[in-house]
């Protein structure tokens, strides 16, 4: 497949593949006579084991490391710490996504009537902490 095909067959842009090929994590495509990249079946496989991987939130230098591990015969322990990490980061994340939310919620009750956009209290509490001072969504 050509590099076009390949990138309407998977639903990535086509400059993604050209990324992963530049950063060598995928064996280099063969060249046709007329100088076009020809992606074969290990093309392919390479770079759903990547998509694959991106869509577990595994960084670029993980998947690297990933892929050196499955072409060796080393342990494979390298390969579960970079999962734990993982868990540790969206760990993280959620909490940091669980603070937003109760700060958001608390934007959304400080509005407790209607008013005119001048008012809003919203409006009003954003600004005053966009100036650094106390904000309804900061905890207090």
């Amino acid at each position: 497949m050509l590099r076009n095909q390949v990138a309407k067959h998977l639903g990535i842009d086509s400059e993604t593949l050209r990324y992963y090929e530049n950063e060598q994590m995928i064996t280099k495509p063969k060249r046709l006579e007329n100088g076009y990249r020809y992606y074969n079946e290990e093309n392919l496989a390479e770079i759903k084991f990547i998509l694959h991987c991106r869509s577990l939130g595994i960084g670029l230098e993980e998947i690297k490391i990933l892929k050196d591990i499955q072409n060796d015969s080393i342990d494979c322990r390298q390969a579960k710490d970079i999962i734990e990490d993982n868990i540790v980061l969206i760990e993280k994340k959620m909490k940091e996504l669980k603070k937003l939310k109760g700060q958001l919620k608390q934007l959304s009750e400080s509005c407790d009537r209607p008013s005119s956009a001048k008012d809003c209290a919203i409006v009003q509490s954003l600004n005053r902490a966009s100036q650094g001072e106390s904000c309804a969504c900061h905890d207090h």
